[in-house]
């Protein structure tokens, strides 16, 4: 009796361990269906040449400010941002599971999904639920990061600095 007992655990064990890497080999399988693999902005102005001008991101529509959300939808609510040298970001993770805010591309699934311009520093912070961390820009350009758990499930981020 003893042993069907265990052979009956074993055989629970394994069909739970075959059951948990399926579904850990199907979470970063690709896109969320419905999403958009791009963002823009619909703002349009000609008040500046600085970099993401022709994206609508001028110093006239530029902010000063912004909090963006990290949340259990797996997504950076919101995705794309247009602020002002000298600006900041705040990251707060509003949901229930850990990520990171991340721009280094050794760091990345994919090199296209981070990007710094010429003479900034990339970084890469944890972010666990409920905490904030918040980043200072002084260099204008076009910066890309994303979250490293979740990037492959389209968790990326664009901001465009400009001067």
């Amino acid at each position: 009796m003893i042993h069907i007992l265990r052979r009956r655990h074993a055989v629970a064990l394994g069909v739970a361990a075959a059951v948990t890497g399926l579904l850990v080999a199907a979470c970063g399988s690709g896109p969320i269906p419905g999403r958009s693999s791009t963002s823009s902005s619909s703002t349009s102005s000609s008040s500046s040449s600085s970099p993401g001008a022709s994206s609508g991101c001028t110093y006239a529509t530029a902010q000063s400010a912004v909090t963006i959300d990290a949340t259990d939808s797996l997504r950076f609510v919101p995705a794309t941002v247009c602020l002002k040298v000298g600006g900041t970001i705040t990251w707060k993770n509003t949901g229930t599971v850990l990520h990171t805010v991340t721009d280094e591309s050794s760091l990345a699934a994919s090199a296209a999904d981070a990007a710094v311009p010429s003479g900034a520093t990339g970084w890469n912070h944890s972010l666990p639920p409920g905490s904030s961390w918040t980043l200072k820009f002084t260099v204008a350009g076009l910066y890309k990061y994303f979250c490293i758990p979740h990037e492959t499930l389209g968790m990326l981020g664009k901001i465009t600095v400009v001067s």
